[in-house]
């Protein structure tokens, strides 16, 4: 559960970085969610390989399966936010 929280957490946490330091006033806002998207999901398959390899190890297939829930929730969560076109507050629309 800790595991995938953390995942959770860096994933949010690199796309809100990417989304807020690429986007600029005079940029689109329906930038914004792209750029969140490419930073948070750049890091997806380095993730799903490393929660793959530890859940075929018995040793740490909690941490595996963990590690994989978060990545899951960290996509379905971008994805919901992109098809209902959030937009933070902070960005004038």
């Amino acid at each position: 559960m800790l595991v995938g929280i953390v995942v959770l957490a860096v994933h949010v946490g690199l796309g809100l970085f990417a989304a807020n330091w690429l986007w600029t006033d005079t940029d689109d806002p329906h930038q914004w969610m792209y750029f969140y998207g490419t930073g948070g999901c750049c890091i997806a398959p380095v993730t799903g390989m490393i929660g793959a390899v530890l859940f075929n190890d018995p040793r740490f297939k909690v941490i595996g399966a963990g590690a994989l829930a978060g990545l899951f929730l960290a996509l379905a969560g971008a994805v919901v936010l992109w098809a209902i076109g959030f937009m933070p507050s902070w960005i004038n629309g």
